[in-house]
């Protein structure tokens, strides 16, 4: 037992001196240097709460300086274990699916090339 409680240890050592990434390793890449990011909350960010409602907002998040969208995840939420009644982004129920709270993947794609056309990310 403390052989095992050893190795463990020892193991989990080396793992994170393996992944330890300070500061001075990391570099965000060219293009992001000059770049405003704007977090995008589809569920809150409109009344509807939904891709399309967040769509004809593209115009005004371009005008403000937003350059890249980062969105908040848009999978289906988890329900087992689910604290309220809308749960959280981040209880992914599955990673290949959209939220359909949200619209559809096609919906989605749209929104992307939308995205692309203004200029932005």
């Amino acid at each position: 037992m403390l052989k095992k409680y050893f190795l463990l240890k020892a193991f989990l050592f080396l793992s994170l001196i393996s992944i330890t990434v300070t500061a001075q390793d990391f570099r965000p890449p060219e293009w992001s240097y000059d770049k405003a990011i704007y977090e995008v909350n589809v569920r809150q960010y409109t009344e509807e709460g939904n891709f399309k409602a967040f769509e004809k907002h593209l115009p005004r998040l371009k005008e403000l300086g937003a350059d890249i969208l980062w969105f908040m995840p848009i999978h289906p939420i988890g329900e087992k274990n689910r604290k309220g009644t809308l749960g959280s982004y981040y209880s992914v129920k599955d990673y290949k699916a959209v939220n359909p709270e949200f619209g559809t993947l096609d919906e989605f794609k749209s929104l992307v090339k939308m995205i692309h056309k203004w200029g932005c990310m």
